[in-house]
């Protein structure tokens, strides 16, 4: 009985691991669908062999410089920046044991982009770069979203409501992009008139002068990501099962503050505060899955972000065509349901 009973947990376990597996491909399908239809979306018009041509600089020199300047680097600007803040958001509910830690309802996002304002508007700076260079302004995000992050776990560990933690989060949030709004009063219409579009979030923007220092980093946070899986299982199960494990706490919660606090200022430098793709890939990745393992949560979680960045900023894009709505805004229409829904339903991770 027992040798049968085995078998039998044998067979269900890879019928489970197939199902997984097909799902995964699934997403990886829609994903390169997307990514097709994003680049075939703009001015000018482009068939599908046009825009792949133009890619390697095989059309006309219109052709590729509206593919390479302009489609191409927002596609994949998106098609990243989604998989990070995907990834940020599982590393974020692991790290404080909350279905609803977010970059954005934590005011990660808000922390980075309080110091990018700081930089762009006011010409502060960290280290001997200028305002406007790519390197000044992720190392300005980078220090406030590091900031906000580890403020959030100061208050995590004295207090243990979920709402409460939210909430503080949200306040946290307000009052950076309080401080962010005076800036904003005291510069001069030119700087803010660019400024102003950022911070509602946008991939319009994507250039290669400012992805290119960000695009490599943001590839190693997602993958680099995958290789976490375990301590990460382990944080779900307690510190006292994670020591057990011989995880070094200390050591393990700065590593994973300090990935996604880089992730964060990469996505946010590259196209302003998004919200909600860090609380909804995760949860979706989960429920599609039926595992709170993160070996399966991580890429899926990379993947569904992904999918909802690129959707995200299509809808954006052709919702009120010719006009672009900000990305924030069309996200908010799914995350801020989700929310609800957590609170209401009082989920555990």
């Amino acid at each position: 009985m027992e040798i049968r009973a085995g078998a039998c947990h044998r067979v269900v376990g890879a019928a489970r691991h197939k199902a997984r597996l097909e799902l995964l491909l699934t997403m990886i399908v829609v994903l390169l669908s997307l990514f097709v239809f994003s680049i075939l979306i703009g001015g000018g018009t482009l068939g599908l062999g046009e825009a792949f041509a133009a890619i390697f600089g095989w059309s006309s020199p219109e052709n590729n410089m509206i593919m390479n300047s302009v489609r191409f680097p927002r596609a994949l600007a998106s098609l990243l920046c989604g998989a990070a803040l995907g990834v940020s958001g599982a590393v974020l509910q692991a790290l404080f044991r909350n279905p609803l830690a977010d970059p954005y309802i934590l005011g990660v996002s808000a922390g980075a982009s309080l110091t990018l304002a700081l930089s762009i508007l006011l010409g502060v700076t960290l280290g001997w770069w200028g305002a406007y260079n790519p390197y000044s302004l992720y190392l300005s995000a980078f220090v406030g979203a590091l900031a906000i992050t580890l403020l959030m776990m100061i208050v995590s560990g004295f207090v243990r409501s979920v709402t409460t933690i939210l909430v503080a989060g949200i306040m946290v949030g307000y009052v950076a992009y309080a401080v962010t709004s005076i800036v904003q009063a005291l510069v001069e219409i030119e700087r803010l008139r660019v400024f102003t579009y950022w911070i509602l979030g946008s991939f319009s923007g994507a250039r290669w002068s400012i992805l290119g220092p960000g695009l490599p980093v943001l590839v190693a946070c997602v993958v680099g990501s995958m290789l976490i899986a375990k301590p990460l299982d382990a944080l779900l199960l307690g510190e006292d099962y994670a020591r057990s494990m011989g995880m070094r706490m200390r050591l393990a919660r700065l590593g994973l503050v300090t990935l996604s606090s880089v992730s964060v200022a990469m996505v946010t430098t590259i196209a302003g505060p998004i919200g909600f793709i860090g609380l909804c890939a995760p949860y979706i990745a989960r429920q599609t899955l039926g595992t709170p393992a993160h070996r399966a949560v991580l890429p899926a979680s990379a993947l569904a972000g992904a999918i909802l960045a690129m959707s995200a900023d299509l809808a954006a894009r052709l919702i009120a065509r010719p006009v672009e709505l900000p990305i924030t805004a069309v996200t908010s229409l799914f995350g801020g349901p989700l929310v609800i829904y957590l609170l209401l339903r009082g989920r555990s991770i």
